[in-house]
């Protein structure tokens, strides 16, 4: 009797995810009357997003820290896309974000999507090397300014019965070494889109996590991550430096040029994710992106905990080279 229970719901779990991919393939009609607002928009990511969703159709609210990143995003638009500036960290300037939106959409429309891109990696180095400032500013960028956005633009994704996207990181299932409040802020950008997906399931509003691997973006770059770690390493006490030596600095920062060999280029894989997050029928709990992530990290986070442990550890001696993820 078990096993005929167990076969029944075996045969209506295959029938269920069959349907749940042939279904997932279907997009909602009607982009051109559904706004979505994309932060972090001046590079990577969201600025390929909101040239990606400009030539669907989409009406965009693209949010760009800077004036200058705004103006070039333009060049590459219909005058349809609209830009406008946002700083995810400061109040004020989400308040403004708000009354810009509500201003341009039409009175008995809602927000479709909110896609929060903006974040940083400000530094890539042991807890001891990270000040208070750079943890806080990792933390206020990636979290909390997701946090103030979404809160903020809900009411208008209420109206709407629209769809939260946030961008993750192969970090938040992998504890990588030397990117603590990296790690922290995806782990916290996961757990933010669990909460809601369960606060707002009855009202409509769907919340989906994005998880790419290693792509080619301006939040990791070598010549840049050598230079923080150096001035990062100058400014600690001289017993930490002594621990760490010149030895290993060395390596770590030669072990930085080997990150471009295994970015991807391509953006599309999480623009396309992104996308069918956004407007599919049956969008998905969460996105997977690229090869690297999907058959490497992922498969590597299932294993036992020991196992992962002794794989990715740091050995902080002159002769170790800290292991580098996107």
């Amino acid at each position: 009797m078990c096993c005929l229970i167990f076969a029944l719901f075996l045969v209506l779990y295959v029938v269920y995810k069959v349907y749940e991919y042939h279904k997932g393939k279907t997009f909602v009609g009607n982009k051109n009357n559904r706004y979505v607002l994309i932060t972090g928009c001046d590079s990577g990511f969201g600025n390929e997003l909101a040239r990606v969703l400009d030539k669907q159709g989409v009406p965009v609210f693209a949010a760009c820290l800077t004036e200058k990143g705004g103006t070039e995003l333009k060049k590459h638009a219909s005058s349809r896309l609209r830009v406008l500036q946002l700083d995810v960290t400061d109040q004020d300037s989400i308040c403004n974000a708000v009354e810009y939106v509500k201003r341009y959409l039409p009175r008995s429309t809602g927000l479709w999507g909110l896609v929060n891109n903006a974040g940083l990696q400000v530094l890539h180095a042991p807890l001891e090397f990270q000040s208070h400032e750079a943890i806080e500013k990792c933390l206020k960028v990636n979290l909390l300014g997701s946090i103030d956005v979404t809160r903020s633009f809900l009411p208008l994704l209420r109206k709407a019965k629209g769809r939260l996207v946030y961008l993750s990181s192969d970090s938040a299932f992998m504890e990588w070494p030397c990117r603590a409040p990296y790690v922290i802020s995806k782990f916290g950008i996961e757990a933010l889109a669990e909460c809601l997906r369960r606060e707002l399931y009855q009202i409509g509003v769907t919340s989906h996590t994005i998880q790419p691997g290693p792509f080619k973006t301006s939040i990791v770059d070598p010549n840049e991550m050598k230079s923080t770690l150096q001035k990062a390493f100058d400014k600690v006490d001289e017993e930490v430096q002594q621990f760490y030596g010149q030895q290993w600095l060395k390596k770590t920062k030669e072990s930085f040029e080997g990150i471009p060999k295994i970015q991807c280029e391509d953006l599309s894989p999480v623009t396309n994710a992104i996308c069918h997050a956004l407007f599919s029928v049956i969008p998905k709990r969460r996105y997977r992106c690229g090869r690297i992530c999907e058959y490497y990290f992922y498969p590597m986070s299932l294993l036992p905990e020991w196992l992962n442990t002794w794989y990715w550890a740091m050995n902080p001696q002159p002769d170790a080279v800290t292991p580098v993820h996107n």
